[in-house]
């Protein structure tokens, strides 16, 4: 464990992590910030085996035929913390670390202000591989893994590279002693966030990763974990990039039955706030559509070129 005795924060390393047999040439590692304690978070780990971050699903297996994608591996893990004294879901959560080798732990307690030390956790435990690019994100959201590859071939594998839904300096930022987002002048002493990449869907090539590591010693680590890498980014001269078809709103689980296939193609990433059922449900609506080499007419292009 690297102490950061100066800011009163922990680099963690995981306790628990996924045995790796090939650590060369991985494009991509994702790593998908879940939580320790309660039912619903196994449960929406498990959605997201089970559909888009499984390599037997159908857009996956039709990448293995584009000659740009064929060749570019990726992992996925799950970073978690302990849920504490009282439940037996430390018990639970190594066992299925166990069973499925996708799941690194930390000795960090889960809840809202330690999100910082996880997402460093993550990063640190990505950064021992041969990696080009991170992708940080969350279990209630749904990633078509493949299209965020060829999105970053099509960019021609950018370095340095900071990238993601971005999220603009419109509000200022809350000092409110005691509330869930507030933070400290000690921490923080302009009035507002510059642009940042919210933490959904959050892409860094690793050149960045030891320089954000670094970071911590030039500026305190403070909780919100997406505004924090968004400044360092900025203080290192990296301008975030706006992926537009990262596509993400509030509850997005109420509207994935109304989207229209031109929506469904156009867009990579789907979030916030969806459940197991509802990524379930966008799942077999990409996968229907990609699978059966959906021809779109005129009225849906119509509809696709407004998405973008």
């Amino acid at each position: 464990m690297m102490s950061l005795k100066r800011h009163k924060k922990k680099f963690v390393h995981p306790d628990i992590s996924p045995k790796v047999d090939v650590t060369q040439n991985i494009f991509m590692i994702i790593l998908v910030n879940s939580a320790a304690k309660g039912i619903k978070y196994r449960q929406r780990r498990e959605a997201i085996r089970q559909t888009w971050g499984s390599t037997g699903n159908c857009e996956q297996l039709k990448a293995l035929g584009d000659g740009r994608l064929k060749d570019l591996r990726w992992l996925l893990v799950f970073v978690v913390g302990k849920s504490g004294p009282g439940t037996r879901d430390d018990e639970l959560n190594e066992a299925e670390a166990r069973r499925y080798n996708d799941m690194l732990i930390g000795n960090i307690i889960e809840n809202y202000r330690n999100n910082i030390i996880k997402l460093y956790m993550g990063h640190l435990w990505a950064n021992k591989f041969d990696v080009k690019y991170t992708m940080k994100t969350d279990d209630d959201v749904y990633v078509r893994i493949p299209r965020v590859l060829e999105y970053l071939v099509n960019a021609k594998l950018p370095r340095p590279f900071y990238g993601g839904h971005s999220y603009p300096p419109r509000y200022n930022v809350n000092r409110e002693v005691g509330h869930r987002w507030a933070i400290s002048y000690k921490y923080y002493e302009e009035k507002r966030f510059p642009t940042f990449i919210t933490g959904a869907f959050c892409i860094l090539s690793s050149d960045l990763l030891n320089k954000l590591f670094n970071y911590v010693h030039i500026r305190k680590p403070f909780h919100i974990d997406d505004a924090y890498v968004g400044v360092a980014m900025r203080d290192l001269g990296v301008k975030p990039t706006n992926i537009i078809s990262f596509h993400l709103i509030n509850a997005m689980r109420r509207y994935v039955a109304s989207f229209k296939d031109c929506e469904i193609f156009s867009w990579n990433a789907f979030g916030h706030s969806l459940d197991p059922r509802s990524i379930k449900e966008l799942h077999v609506r990409v996968q229907t559509l990609v699978c059966k080499n959906t021809t779109l007419n005129i009225e849906d292009h119509r509809c696709r070129n407004n998405s973008n």
